[in-house]
């Protein structure tokens, strides 16, 4: 298996950095602005909002990658996928938690990632508007935090018992289907605490160990592919429902550590 050494990480973070600046100086001129909005859900009167903000952003970010790594692969949330090499695809959801971010909820980020040989190598949560941004390592098993210009490492919680879990996911309209929501009323008996309405932020907070599990359900891989590397360098685990590696049917588990992962997983597949 491919292992980044840790100069080849530490100019990726870099990277990742800038592309993280150069995407919140456009996204912060929107943000808690009168900003049109147009509904990319055609099946029902529910909002998917993109914004003009959400636009720009991606482009300037698929801009600077593609000028710095032409070869490379880019997967976004707004526009069509650039196909290059295979074994390096990029992803970009420009503003996670549209919906936070038109309402004026500052609890959005940008993520991007980096998939290296199809396994999520490099991730950042950019969050404009605490001015907080969590960036993660695979192969270094390494997550930091840096706020105004200080690097520091963050860890997951070393909670075990259900009882006192801290349960945060985005909304109960990702649970549109009787076992998911089978699944979400049955997590909730058992844990001790539920936030809802987190977005990419939640995923912030698990890896420095104030929330202990995530779930969720029909996300994309832009979604997910940009937190996993953060949340393993945390020393957390993230799964999908069938407790695999894979990140490409919608659903997923974050958790602090492996015996919370396992207990979880015991609990999905009982329903």
């Amino acid at each position: 298996m491919y292992k980044m050494e840790e100069y080849e990480v530490l100019e990726y973070f870099d990277f990742l950095q800038s592309l993280a600046d150069a995407s919140a100086k456009i996204t912060l001129n929107y943000f808690r602005q009168e900003v049109h909005f147009n509904n990319k859900n055609v099946n029902s009167n529910k909002l998917d909002p993109v914004t003009i903000a959400d636009q720009k952003a991606e482009e300037v970010i698929r801009g600077l990658i593609l000028k710095k790594y032409p070869e490379h692969s880019i997967i976004g949330e707004e526009f069509d996928t650039v196909e290059g090499d295979p074994n390096y695809r990029w992803f970009i959801d420009p503003i996670d938690g549209t919906k936070s971010f038109i309402t004026g909820i500052p609890l959005w980020g940008t993520l991007i990632g980096l998939e290296v040989n199809g396994v999520p190598e490099l991730g950042i949560i950019d969050l404009p508007s605490t001015k907080e941004r969590y960036l993660g390592s695979n192969s270094l098993k390494r997550a930091i935090r840096v706020t105004d210009g200080i690097i520091e490492n963050v860890v997951t919680s070393s909670e075990k018992n259900l009882t006192n879990l801290k349960f945060g996911y985005t909304s109960e309209e990702m649970f549109d289907d009787l076992r998911s929501r089978k699944i979400l009323d049955k997590v909730n008996q058992e844990v001790g605490m539920t936030r809802t309405g987190g977005d990419c932020f939640f995923y912030s907070l698990l890896s420095s160990g104030y929330l202990d599990l995530i779930i969720e359900n029909n996300l994309k891989p832009f979604d997910i592919v940009p937190i996993v590397p953060i949340v393993i360098g945390a020393g957390g685990r993230i799964s999908n429902w069938e407790g695999e590696s894979s990140y490409t049917d919608g659903n997923i588990i974050a958790s602090c550590n492996d015996s919370v992962h396992n207990q979880i997983l015991e609990i999905i597949n009982s329903v």
